[in-house]
């Protein structure tokens, strides 16, 4: 019996079973397959599974790679299009450049014209301009120095003032620094700077003591008083009355503490009886600018000062010259 079992349990071995059991009507089904048989469905099975899966990817590359060539493709076509208009706008360009040489060349050649016709009209303007002013300075300057009787000195101030307007409104350019009209409008700006013309004290209405023939309050004598005589307090601020050099700073018999200023053209001014000064010899001194204070040092009854305008080392009267700020 052992051997028996044993033979049929070796035999029961060499089959795979199948059943079919079915739902409602019918008996159980048994289907029994042999062992090679088994190995060999097993083996075509998973051959057959190998392959579809192979056979998919295939597809797959190829229908990505066929993207990929349509893709590349158009790509191609529009390098190749964006070409052909880049090689007919140069070719275009070239031919417009080609064809406009000859008008480039002819407006170059009239610019250069155009620029030697500006230069020599604003040659002959501003050398016209210059010649209207140095006619017109001329009298002003012999004016100013005392030399022609036909205008007072400020008349010819504003005649002065007047040509610095022409020059002005003749420059060519608010820029214009170079030309001959701008170099005149520094000469005569410089000049008129120069002209011992402003108020050495901010009292413009204190004149003490006038220009000319005087009883001397000290020497009780009549004696010329080369000056005027400004009263104030003591430590009142002086100022230049114009732009120049100061060629003296110190003691001055009686003018006492004194200074001087030499504004070019003949023009010198002095100030004197001072309380200090902060000024020294060989400094330039501008319009308008603090050079002292007022006092009463030398041959002064007072604190005042004494202030003169000399042309060509002569006195005359100050009067004449200053202007109200």
């Amino acid at each position: 019996m052992k051997k028996m079992t044993g033979k049929l349990s070796a035999k029961r071995r060499n089959y795979l079973s199948f059943m079919w059991v079915p739902h409602r009507k019918g008996g159980v089904r048994t289907i029994r397959i042999n062992n090679y048989r088994t190995t060999l469905l097993s083996t075509t099975a998973i051959m057959l599974v190998a392959l579809l899966m192979l056979t998919g990817y295939t597809l797959s590359v190829v229908r990505q790679n066929s993207e990929l060539k349509a893709q590349h493709t158009k790509e191609l076509n529009e390098i190749v299009s964006q070409k052909e208009k880049l090689e007919e706008y140069i070719a275009t360009q070239t031919k417009q450049l080609v064809e406009n040489s000859e008008l480039i060349s002819a407006a170059a050649s009239s610019k250069t014209i155009s620029d030697k016709a500006i230069d020599e009209y604003k040659k002959e303007y501003e050398d016209m301009v210059v010649a209207y002013v140095d006619k017109n300075m001329n009298t002003i300057r012999s004016v100013s120095r005392g030399g022609t009787k036909e205008m007072t000195f400020k008349e010819s101030l504003v005649e002065l003032r007047g040509l610095i307007e022409v020059v002005q409104s003749a420059k060519l350019s608010e820029e214009d620094v170079n030309s001959q009209i701008a170099k005149k409008e520094q000469e005569l700006t410089t000049y008129l700077d120069s002209l011992p013309t402003y108020w050495p004290i901010d009292n413009e209405e204190t004149v003490d003591s006038g220009f000319g023939k005087r009883m001397h309050p000290i020497y009780k004598r009549n004696m010329m008083h080369d000056g005027i005589d400004i009263g104030e307090k003591k430590g009142t601020k002086i100022y230049a009355a114009g732009a120049g050099k100061v060629i003296e700073a110190g003691w001055n018999g009686g003018y006492g503490k004194c200074v001087i200023i030499d504004h070019g053209n003949g023009f010198k001014t002095i100030y004197g009886h001072l309380n200090a000064y902060n000024v020294k010899a060989g400094d330039v001194v501008k319009k308008g600018q603090k050079i002292a204070e007022m006092g009463t040092t030398g041959t002064s009854t007072s604190p005042h000062l004494h202030f003169e305008v000399r042309i060509n080392d002569v006195p005359t009267d100050p009067v004449k010259y200053l202007e109200n700020r």
